[in-house]
């Protein structure tokens, strides 16, 4: 090989390895990162902490009043089969072009 080659080979090789740890050094700051402000939410809670039960009891009631609005979850049908047409058509349409 030349010694042109083996440059390339060398500078690829080093950039390689800069990427990697650059990369590398990234996520662990990331993660140090991420388990600080964890340890400082922890140790100075917000006022405005709800406690978890009383979390997921509002959550619950978000939920079931949802559901109480919505309209029933049966389609009709005529629905069904206008639907089943329109896939239908839209499948053999595109098929075609």
């Amino acid at each position: 090989m030349s010694t042109q080659m083996n440059d390339q080979l060398m500078e690829a090789g080093i950039l390689l390895a800069v990427g990697m740890s650059v990369v590398f050094a990234f996520l662990i700051l990331l993660i140090a990162g991420i388990h600080g402000i964890a340890w400082f939410c922890r140790k100075y809670p917000s006022a405005e902490v709800i406690p978890h039960a009383a979390h997921n009891r509002t959550i619950q009631d978000r939920t079931t009043q949802d559901n109480n609005k919505k309209s029933p979850t049966s389609v009709s049908p005529q629905v069904a089969a206008a639907i089943t047409a329109a896939v239908h058509t839209h499948r053999h349409t595109t098929l075609k072009s």
